[in-house]
């Protein structure tokens, strides 16, 4: 590998290790080389680490440095993914659907949702073709996200104003949440402010682990984490906990095993429901 290209790639490596930090257990550990092996076309792909002994088709966490600017962002990019992804909208994830769109409304306004697209044949580069602001994006705007992107990449005839119209196949990208930053600190908040978010994404159920759930019935409640995270999303979108209690309970349920049901009855509580 070229010095220069060494270079470039050496510029993430910081960057990297923010991610790493305060997504810690979410994202795959990776040394210096690995991690920038794991830089192409200018951005860095942090792969997400799956919640469980299943293998799951994570997104990937994204990094991308423009001039006095970093962008983070939440990416699908195969086509893999994006449909693990709608296991999200099934009846046995209810809760889980729920609890994303209460973490989306406690995204500050200037993170973006977007669905970027490009022809099959590589002409141009991705354009976007829908975008949101994020905290708006809950699971209907979701769903129709991931509907559509699976429309872009099989191409055919659509409805358009009442006319029969034909769109080649394309690439599609989703960007489930993505923010531009120019300082240190705030690309720290942005990684905390996304890291519920990146949680509840990485225990999406596989369609075997659907299909077990609905054999097996109410004995397996399923991931044990996303229900703290929906009771930590309700007790700050209601303003019972400040954004750094939010953190250290978040923390304390993580690294205690003895603590959280202590935290689950105290957050119960400041909702007002009943243990």
């Amino acid at each position: 590998m070229a010095s220069t290209e060494l270079e470039s790639r050496a510029r993430f490596l910081p960057w990297y290790r923010l991610v790493k930090g305060t997504l810690n257990g979410l994202v795959e550990e990776l040394n210096e080389t690995d991690a920038m092996e794991h830089v192409s076309e200018g951005v860095l792909n942090v792969p997400v680490v799956g919640v469980g002994e299943e293998r799951r088709p994570t997104p990937v966490v994204e990094v991308a440095l423009r001039g006095d600017e970093a962008a983070l962002a939440i990416v699908y990019r195969d086509a893999e993914s994006l449909r693990h992804l709608n296991n999200l909208f099934h009846a046995s994830q209810t809760a889980e659907l729920e609890g994303f769109s209460a973490a989306m409304r406690l995204l500050p306004t200037a993170f973006e949702t977007r669905l970027l697209k490009k022809g099959f044949l590589g002409e141009g580069g991705f354009v976007v073709s829908r975008k949101y602001v994020a905290c708006r994006v809950d699971g209907d705007v979701l769903q129709r996200l991931v509907e559509e992107a699976e429309v872009m990449r099989s191409g055919g005839r659509r409805n358009v104003d009442g006319r029969s119209v034909y769109e080649a196949p394309a690439t599609p990208v989703l960007q489930l949440v993505q923010v531009g930053v120019k300082q240190e600190d705030d690309f720290r908040a942005a990684l905390e402010a996304v890291k519920p978010i990146l949680g509840l994404l990485a225990a999406v159920k596989t369609q075997r682990e659907i299909i077990h759930s609905r054999v097996s019935g109410p004995a397996d409640k399923g991931n044990l984490y996303r229900g703290f995270v929906d009771l930590l999303n309700r007790a700050r979108g209601g303003g019972f906990i400040s954004p750094e209690e939010r953190r250290a309970m978040e923390k304390r349920w993580r690294e205690s095993l003895d603590e959280r049901k202590y935290l689950e009855e105290e957050l119960k509580r400041k909702i007002g429901e009943s243990t």
